[in-house]
């Protein structure tokens, strides 16, 4: 049977498949669709969605006519036949698969050429805002609220279950999502089927990923976790095959995932287990997006998993700026570090739990800190990164961070390199764009200051307060340091607070 779809560039649609399924368990129903056109050929696989229905996801990556074929070993009929017209996207928020930049390896940039400032956001149960509503409109209304403030990431897990840290002291259970209304497969995490995955579940984590793409979000997905108490299937099991199958056939036509193998990677012991999950989403994924693992320096040291990994993630809660560096030194690669500090409630740092929360300026001087290494960060609220979920309050970080997001998304950040050697000591950070463009940033009130032979000959300077967002012209003057035998450029910070020094030439 031939079919006819017309669907928008990187846009996910779907070809439904129906008719008898040879096997006792429909969810092990082999299916592919070969796809061919103007952006190449694709081999992607199928997955059952319940209500005798499989689907092939596929999202074409040029404008024009596409071919293709599903055929299958278990379904009769066993061939459908179809094109896909790709028309050009009229969304400007989606550019297509999220790369590492060959030009600029420590970096990003979408498949449409256009760079990305990963700016990510911790939601771990994103997911369970919209259970039970088709329209999502809790999880429309969390995404509009934080894309205001820069964020274009979410953080987030497939399915997590509970965290026994994440409860209010007074023992409400007030926006609280742990456990969450549907579980990932049939059955229940007490007495689950594994064999069998959860369609409802699964068709409402649809349409959290469509809002992510539509509003310009990558989702970084956790696909396992291990202290979220979530009964998986068997390692290395049929089941367990299927869960990384389903959800690699079922997302990967989505441009903007990204693959992560588990919060806290760490947390599992075997390596070789791990590295071969990895391979088998990777050998699923027609897309090749990007992979990562979190926080898990053993898997990322042993170097037969080079190739399974496109960039690290890090949790890394001290020596922010040279954690990066080092990073950036083990490997030519993006460096994100993902958890570094936790925004406190409105109750301030005795409000829901003390052992994660930073004050505000603690946790953006951290955060600069790590941009300033040539990286890149994520933002923790402890009311939305875990089960409870409470979108109510406007934290004083978000202010902080649209701050520093949109000062480095008014530069060309990907053209800068870390320069410890351009300054005096451990208290201003370097940024440097050849000899043409600086940015230094001081962790406490005082000066910042650049050798003059490194100076622009003309130049305008700016202080930017991170804390409030003020700019005031900078006025340098020369002077010789006879400890260095060399004459610099010396600007006085004018706010008493950590500031950012921008310097151009003309």
């Amino acid at each position: 049977m031939t079919k006819t779809i017309t669907t928008p560039l990187y846009q996910p649609t779907d070809i439904i498949v129906t008719g008898h399924c040879a096997l006792d368990n429909p969810f092990f129903a082999e299916l592919h669709g070969i796809f061919s056109g103007p952006g190449g050929r694709y081999s992607i696989p199928g997955f059952y969605d319940g209500n005798n229905t499989w689907k092939v996801r596929f999202s074409p990556t040029a404008p024009g006519t596409w071919t293709y074929t599903i055929a299958s070993p278990h379904i009769t009929p066993d061939t459908t036949h179809g094109q896909v017209e790709c028309v050009p996207n009229p969304n400007p928020n989606v550019h297509g698969g999220l790369k590492v930049d060959p030009e600029h390896p420590y970096h990003f940039r979408y498949e449409d050429g256009t760079p990305y400032f990963m700016f990510a956001y911790e939601a771990d149960w994103l997911w369970a805002l919209g259970l039970g509503d088709p329209a999502v409109t809790k999880v429309h209304a969390l995404l509009d609220q934080i894309k205001d403030f820069g964020f274009n990431q979410i953080i987030m897990q497939v399915y997590a279950h509970e965290a026994e840290w994440c409860h209010h002291k007074d023992g409400s259970k007030a926006n609280d999502y742990g456990p969450p209304a549907m579980y990932a497969w049939e059955g229940s995490n007490e007495q689950p089927n594994h064999e069998r995955m959860n369609t409802a579940f699964f068709q409402n984590y649809d349409r959290v990923m469509q809002a992510l793409l539509d509003k310009g979000f990558t989702a970084h997905v956790f696909l396992k976790v291990y202290n979220k108490h979530v009964n998986w299937p068997p390692a290395y099991s049929a089941a367990e095959d299927l869960y990384f199958k389903y959800v690699t056939a079922r997302y990967q036509a989505f441009p903007n995932i990204i693959w992560d193998y588990s919060k806290e990677s760490y947390y599992e012991l075997d390596k070789d287990y791990l590295a071969s999950r990895i391979a088998l989403v990777k050998a699923n994924d027609a897309y090749r997006r990007l992979t990562t693992v979190h926080d898990d320096r053993r898997f990322y040291g042993q170097p037969q998993n080079a190739g399974l990994l496109d960039f690290v993630t890090l949790q890394q809660h001290n020596e922010f700026y040279a954690s990066a560096l080092i990073e950036r030194q083990n490997r030519r690669w993006p460096v994100f570090n993902s958890e570094f500090g936790y925004e406190s409630g409105p109750g301030g740092l005795d409000d829901y739990f003390a052992w994660s929360n930073n004050t505000v300026e603690d946790f953006i001087n951290r955060a600069w800190q790590v941009a300033m290494a040539g990286a890149y960060i994520g933002y923790y609220y402890n009311y939305t990164a875990w089960n409870i979920i409470d979108y109510s309050h406007i934290p004083p970080g978000y202010r902080l961070f649209k701050i520093l997001h949109d000062f480095f998304t008014s530069i060309e950040w990907w053209r800068f390199e870390p320069r410890r050697d351009y300054v005096r000591n451990d208290g201003t950070l370097c940024l440097a764009r050849g000899n043409e463009e600086y940015v230094l940033y001081t962790r406490a009130a005082g000066s910042a200051d650049l050798p003059d032979d490194l100076m622009p000959g003309d130049f305008t300077a700016t202080w930017l307060n991170t804390f409030t967002g003020d700019r005031r012209p900078a006025v340098g003057e020369r002077s010789t340091f006879s400890h260095f035998s060399q004459e610099r450029w010396v600007f006085k910070n004018p706010f008493n607070v950590p500031a950012a020094l921008h310097i151009r030439g003309r």
